[in-house]
């Protein structure tokens, strides 16, 4: 026995040299990298500001304005991810006028066809934002907010996600960047073209 009470013949029964410790090290550290890609992966919706049901909406809002074709649309550009971002990293005043503009459209699409504004069909959705573009939608259930101008800060916000740069929180994978065949990442002023 040592003076910290351990004994050392069991510690050096058990003792290993430092190329064996090197060997053991590295098949769990190589174990460790490879265990990620053995275990499947949930990706789990994050929002700062918004409530899961209150993003639903609001990429549906947004994918109407920019909707998937050949190329990746508002909502799978990350759009909705970065009006999140904005409003709670840049401008948290806007955070209140999404909430109500976001609950007084739900409130109409559950008083008027019975369900979310997500769960309506694509045309429908369409109507519906036409119409709130117009100011053409009950008053009444837009006491909070004026709803064109919901509209207008919901559209001028999915238009700079979706056209900005990707540090942002928006235009995943460089989607708009590729879709007006732009270079990506962008080099500002020193772009060259060789013909």
């Amino acid at each position: 026995m040592d003076r910290f009470g351990l004994d050392i013949k069991y510690l050096d029964f058990h003792m290993i040299n430092r190329r064996q410790f090197v060997k053991r090290a590295a098949i769990c550290y190589g174990s460790l990298l490879l265990l990620p890609g053995c275990v499947r992966r949930v990706e789990k919706e994050f929002y700062r500001v918004f409530s899961r049901e209150e993003a639903e909406c609001l990429g549906c809002i947004c994918e109407q304005f920019i909707p998937s074709d050949e190329f990746a649309g508002a909502r799978d550009a990350g759009v909705v991810n970065f009006i999140d971002k904005l409003l709670y990293q840049r401008f948290p005043e806007l955070t209140e006028p999404y909430k109500n503009g976001l609950g007084s459209l739900e409130e109409f699409c559950r008083e008027t066809y019975g369900r979310t504004f997500a769960q309506l069909e694509w045309n429908v959705q369409h109507f519906v934002l036409v119409q709130m573009e117009k100011g053409g939608l009950p008053p009444s259930f837009w006491g909070k907010i004026n709803q064109k101008e919901f509209f207008n800060i919901v559209l001028r916000n999915t238009m700079q996600g979706f056209y900005g740069s990707p540090r942002h929180g928006g235009n995943k994978n460089y989607v708009s960047f590729r879709m007006m065949r732009l270079d990506f990442p962008l080099l500002i002023g020193q772009n060259r073209y060789e013909e």
